[in-house]
C-alpha cells in the first residue's frame, strides 16, 4: 500500500535521474522539480475538463439547431463568403428565398471609394452561390442589388446562366457608368425578369415576415462618385416576432445619418455591417440607434482597402457586440423560429 500510496515520490526520482544523469544537484533543482510535477498533475485534469466542457458545449449547440432546424416555421439567412464583396441568401418561413446582392464576378475591378484596387479573382455566382442551390435543392424567387458595384452584382450573371432565372429584381435605379451592369439589366429584360426601383415600402413576400425598404431616402452626389453610390445602398429591414436584421449595402455616414430619422425602428438583433467594416461608415450615433446583438461583416481576406477598419472593429467592441467576419468565419448562418436564434459559421477563429 505504501508504494501506491507514494508513486509519486518514486517517479520524481526517475525524473529527477533522467535530468541530471546520475549527477550531484542542487536542493533549488530538487524544488523546481517538484513544483513543475505538481503543476501538471494539477493542470492536466483542468485541461481534460476544459475540453470535454467544450466538446459537451459543441453537442448541446448542435441539438439546438437541429431542433430548431426541424420546426416549420424557420426565417433562414446564409451570408456567403463571397471574398471581397457582399451576398446573402433569405429563406423565409414560407419556403420562398431572395438573394441580397451577390458578390464579385472574376476579373471584374472591384470599386471602391476607401483607398486599393482589386480585381476579383472568383466568381461567386459560379462557385458559391449556384453549388449552394443546387446542394439544397433551392430556387430563388428574386434578387435585389443594393448598389450597381461589381462586388455587389458580378455573382448575379453565373445564376442567371444557371437556370436560377428569378421571378422580379430590384436595384436602387442610380445611374451607372459600368457597362457589365448594363449588360446584366438588357439579360434580365431578355429573360423577361420583373424589374423596378426601390421604393420606400414594404415587400409582400411572406406573412409572417415583415421586409420593409427604408432607403435609399435620396439619391446622394458627392465628387467621389462611388461614394455617392454607396450612400445609395437599398437599406432593408427584415422582422420576424421578435427577431429582426437590418441589412445596409455600402451605406457610409451620410446616408446613416439620415436613417437615424427612423430613431427607434432601426433596432435590430443583427446588424450586416455596413461597407465591408469600413471607417466611412458605422458611425457611434448609427451603432447607438441599431444597437444590435450581432454584428456581420462581409469582407475578403487580406483585401487593399484594409476591410473592416480597426476603428469599425473598437466601436463594436466597445458596445460588446458579437462579431462574426466572413474573412474569418466563412460563410454565416443564422438561424431563428422568432423567438431563438441561433449563429452557425463554417469555420471557427
Amino acid at each position: 500500500m505504501k508504494q501506491k500510496k507514494y508513486w509519486h515520490r518514486q517517479y520524481v526520482k526517475q525524473l529527477e535521474e533522467k535530468l541530471h544523469f546520475g549527477k550531484s544537484y542542487v536542493f533549488v533543482d530538487k524544488i523546481i522539480t517538484y513544483v513543475l510535477l505538481f503543476v501538471c498533475i494539477i493542470l492536466i485534469p483542468f485541461v481534460v475538463w476544459k475540453i470535454s466542457v467544450k466538446t459537451q458545449n459543441n453537442l448541446i449547440f448542435a441539438k439546438q439547431i437541429n431542433e430548431l432546424s426541424k420546426k416549420e416555421e424557420i426565417l433562414k439567412i446564409i451570408f456567403f463568403d463571397v471574398s471581397q464583396g457582399d451576398s446573402a441568401l433569405v429563406c423565409l418561413p414560407n419556403k420562398k428565398n431572395f438573394l441580397i446582392d451577390t458578390g464579385p464576378k472574376e476579373g471584374l475591378l472591384i470599386q471602391e471609394s476607401d483607398p486599393g484596387k482589386i480585381v476579383s479573382e472568383i466568381d461567386a455566382g459560379k462557385e458559391i452561390i449556384v453549388p449552394f442551390l443546387q446542394k439544397n435543392n433551392l430556387t430563388i424567387e428574386g434578387i435585389i442589388i443594393t448598389h450597381p458595384h461589381s462586388d455587389h452584382f458580378g455573382g448575379t450573371f453565373s445564376i442567371l446562366d444557371n437556370g436560377y432565372v428569378p421571378c422580379w429584381f430590384i436595384d436602387n435605379g442610380v445611374e451607372t457608368s459600368h457597362p457589365m451592369y448594363y449588360e446584366l439589366l438588357q439579360r434580365l429584360k431578355e429573360k423577361k425578369v420583373k424589374y423596378s426601383i426601390a421604393k420606400l415600402e414594404k415587400l409582400d413576400l411572406c406573412p409572417s415576415v415583415d421586409i420593409e425598404i427604408l432607403a435609399p431616402v435620396q439619391m446622394y452626389q458627392t465628387e467621389n462618385v462611388d461614394r455617392a453610390i454607396n450612400n445609395s445602398s437599398i437599406v432593408i429591414k427584415l422582422t420576424y416576432k421578435n427577431f429582426s436584421v437590418l441589412f445596409t449595402g455600402d451605406i457610409e455616414i451620410f446616408a446613416e445619418m439620415d436613417l437615424l430619422e427612423y430613431k427607434e425602428k432601426l433596432k435590430s438583433t443583427v446588424l450586416k455591417v455596413p461597407h465591408h467594416g469600413s471607417f466611412t461608415s458605422s458611425s457611434e450615433p448609427f451603432l447607438d440607434m441599431v444597437s444590435p446583438e450581432v454584428a456581420i461583416i462581409s469582407c475578403g481576406k487580406g483585401n487593399p482597402f484594409g476591410h473592416p477598419h480597426t476603428d469599425t472593429i473598437d466601436k463594436l467592441n466597445k458596445r460588446k457586440i458579437k462579431i462574426y467576419r466572413t474573412d474569418q468565419n466563412g460563410s454565416i448562418s443564422v438561424i431563428t423560429d422568432g423567438k431563438n436564434y441561433f449563429v452557425e459559421t463554417e469555420r471557427e477563429y
